[in-house]
């Protein structure tokens, strides 16, 4: 019985992790727009799967961070690499 408690236990745990990181494998690792998103976003936070939101809740983080961004001194994300990470979140979002 303990042994089936224990197996059960770490399973939940290993699951609750997985779930609480995204699981970040990023759909098309080398397109130009999961570049841009690991480059752009990746280095200030974790990167979160796409698949996570749905893509007007994608628009509305990603123009929150744009604001965060210009309070914290870093630059926003250009028109064209705007353009670029929301298209590819569009694709591959929830």
């Amino acid at each position: 019985m303990r042994r089936a408690t224990r197996a059960l236990s770490v399973g939940l745990g290993v699951t609750l992790v997985t779930l609480m990181t995204g699981c970040t494998q990023l759909p098309e690792p080398e397109s130009p727009g999961a570049k841009m998103y690991a480059a752009r976003c990746g280095t200030c936070h974790r990167l979160y799967a796409p698949s996570l939101l749905k893509f007007e809740m994608w628009k509305y983080q990603v123009d929150r961070m744009q604001g965060e961004m210009q309070r914290r001194g870093i630059p926003p994300l250009s028109d064209s690499e705007l353009t670029t990470v929301l298209d590819y979140l569009k694709r591959h979002s929830g």
